[in-house]
C-alpha cells in the first residue's frame, strides 16, 4: 500500500511540469530552433550559387533568433502554400519566410512583431503596351500561390485574371514566356528582376501608379504558444538593439547590397488592418 502511494505521489509530482511544457520548452530541450522557409525567394531565402546552401535575409533572421534563444538554427524547406499547414502540424517551430500579415493568416497562426516591410506592385512586360493599372482589366497576371501578392491582386485588380504558381521564379517565368502580361510581387524583388532583364527581350516595367498593398512580414508561431511568441519578440528586439538587425539589413538590402535601401521600419507590433 505504501509503495502504491509513493508511486502515485511521484506521478503527481511530475504532472505540473508536464502540463506546463510547451513549444519553447521543446526548443530548449532539443537545443534546436527549426525554421520553415521557402528557399526559392531571391534575397530572402534562396540557394547560394557558390555552395548551394540556403541563404538570405530570412535565414540570417532565423540564425539570429536561434542565437538569442541559445540554441542552434535548423532549416526545413517548404512550399509557399504549405508554410502554415506544416507549422500547425508541428513540422517545424516557426515560419521565417516572407510571411506577410493578412487577417486570414492571422486567424491560423500568431505573428511576431514586424521585421520587414515592403510594397506590392505590378510589373508588366515592357513590350506589352500596358502602362496603367486600369489597362490590366481582362489581362492575365501571375503571382505565387497562397501569397500576399496573390491576395493583393485579387483585392486590387478584380477584373484581371490571376494565374498562380508554386513559387516566385515560376511566376516570373510565366511573364517571360508570355503566359501572363505581368506579375504581382514585392517592390524589392521586382527591382531585381527589372535590373536583370533591362535591355533584353522580356524586359519589365514596374507600374508605380500606386502599390496594391503594404506588406508587413512577421515570424509565424503556432496559435497558443505564448511563451515562444514572447521569446521570438524579445529576440527580435534584442537583435535590433544590438545593431545586428542593421547589419543583416545592410547585407541583403542596405548599403552593402545592390539596392542601397535605408531601413525605415522598427521592430514593432504589426498594424492589424
Amino acid at each position: 500500500m505504501k509503495t502504491s502511494l509513493a508511486i502515485a505521489a511521484l506521478f503527481l509530482a511530475f504532472l505540473p511540469a508536464a502540463a506546463s511544457a510547451d513549444q519553447l520548452d521543446d526548443v530548449k530541450a532539443k537545443g534546436e530552433l527549426v525554421c520553415g522557409t521557402i528557399g526559392t525567394v531571391p534575397i530572402f531565402s534562396f540557394q547560394s550559387p557558390t555552395d548551394r546552401q540556403t541563404v538570405g535575409y530570412d535565414i540570417d533572421i532565423c540564425n539570429a533568433v536561434a542565437a538569442q534563444l541559445k540554441v542552434k538554427p535548423s532549416l526545413k524547406l517548404v512550399s509557399g502554400p504549405a508554410r502554415i499547414p506544416e507549422l500547425t502540424q508541428n513540422r517545424y517551430d516557426i515560419i521565417v519566410s516572407t510571411l506577410g500579415w493578412t487577417k486570414e493568416r492571422a486567424a491560423q497562426v500568431d505573428y511576431s512583431d514586424v521585421y520587414w516591410v515592403s510594397n506590392q506592385y505590378v510589373a508588366v512586360r515592357s513590350d506589352s503596351g500596358v502602362g496603367t493599372l486600369a489597362a490590366l482589366s481582362g489581362r492575365k497576371l501571375s503571382a505565387q500561390s497562397a501569397s500576399t501578392s496573390a491576395l493583393a491582386a485579387k483585392a486590387a485588380l478584380p477584373d484581371s485574371e490571376l494565374l498562380t504558381f508554386e513559387d516566385v521564379p515560376q511566376s516570373f517565368l510565366a511573364v517571360q514566356q508570355g503566359k501572363t502580361v505581368g506579375i504581382v510581387l514585392s517592390e524589392l524583388m521586382l527591382e531585381r528582376y527589372r535590373a536583370e532583364t533591362a535591355g533584353k527581350p522580356g524586359a519589365i516595367t514596374i507600374l508605380r501608379e500606386k502599390p496594391l498593398m503594404i506588406e508587413y512580414d512577421g515570424i509565424g508561431v503556432r496559435k497558443g504558444e505564448v511563451r515562444l511568441l514572447q521569446a521570438v519578440n524579445d529576440a527580435l528586439h534584442a537583435i535590433e538593439a544590438s545593431g545586428e538587425l542593421d547589419r543583416i539589413f545592410d547585407r541583403w538590402l542596405g548599403k552593402d547590397s545592390e539596392f542601397k535601401l535605408t531601413r525605415g521600419f522598427k521592430v514593432a507590433p504589426i498594424p492589424q488592418t
